[in-house]
């Protein structure tokens, strides 16, 4: 069964108005009568379709779908912009694995240019990219991308813990930072991971950070490529703070 994300408007009045239309009748073929679910205000619902057209989808509300598949902490993943569409992936596969939103950073080693005139439309696709990922894991909220930000310019008093993942720690055995904080982690907290892109953390980029609280971390003995280190955060957070203990 397919989720819809709708906003309030939508909602209320009971009608899919999105892209989405196209996506209920021509990719999933739905028909009168099937059932979907819908996401709004961090709520999920049964729905069942009554109209479909070309500009819309009617529905009505059968019951509320009762159950939390947000990681009990927020973690936002700030990730050194990579080369070529690999921040899609990331996108995609960190909104399935829990993140909160995702930051595109641009740091010194990051190969990436901005091009202001086209940012806009960077981060609409982007947005995209983790709603349908989000519906897809059946989440509670669409984790949001905001910005394309530098790396110096963003503010991070607002943290509870803050990592930075730093492949040298890997390199010199450095194997309990990362799990130390993590089980540190209380519901509701908030949690900034760094990762930077191909080239690594620049010398300077890592004294900055380190002098504004951020630990840096290995994750594990192996070293990780950019695009991978999120989903292995995100993951290892999941199985401390998510599956049960016999």
């Amino acid at each position: 069964m397919q989720k819809y994300f709708v906003n309030d408007s939508d909602f209320n009045s009971n009608k899919i108005t999105s892209d989405d239309v196209f996506h209920i009748s021509n990719v999933m073929r739905y028909k009168i009568g099937d059932n979907i679910l819908i996401g709004n205000n961090k709520k999920s619902y049964l729905a069942k379709i009554t109209e479909i057209t070309k500009s819309f989808v009617s529905y009505e509300i059968v019951e509320e779908k009762i159950g939390n598949t947000e990681l009990p902490v927020f973690v936002s993943i700030y990730q050194g912009y990579p080369k070529g569409d690999k921040l899609d992936d990331i996108i995609k596969h960190s909104t399935e694995l829990g993140v909160y939103e995702i930051i595109p950073t641009i740091m010194k080693r990051s190969v990436f240019k901005l091009d202001e005139k086209k940012k806009d439309s960077k981060i609409i696709r982007f947005n995209k990219i983790a709603k349908e990922a989000a519906e897809q894991s059946e989440r509670l909220i669409v984790p949001n991308i905001p910005d394309i930000e530098y790396l110096k310019k963003i503010d991070f008093s607002i943290y509870d813990y803050k990592i930075l993942c730093y492949e040298e720690d890997a390199r010199n055995n450095e194997l309990l930072q990362f799990k130390t904080i993590i089980k540190k982690l209380k519901q509701n907290d908030k949690l900034a991971i760094i990762v930077g892109p191909e080239g690594g953390i620049d010398n300077e980029e890592l004294d900055f950070l380190k002098s504004i609280g951020f630990k840096s971390a290995s994750l594990g003995p192996r070293i990780l490529r950019t695009e991978t280190a999120a989903f292995y955060a995100l993951s290892a957070i999941s199985y401390e703070m998510e599956l049960k203990n016999e």
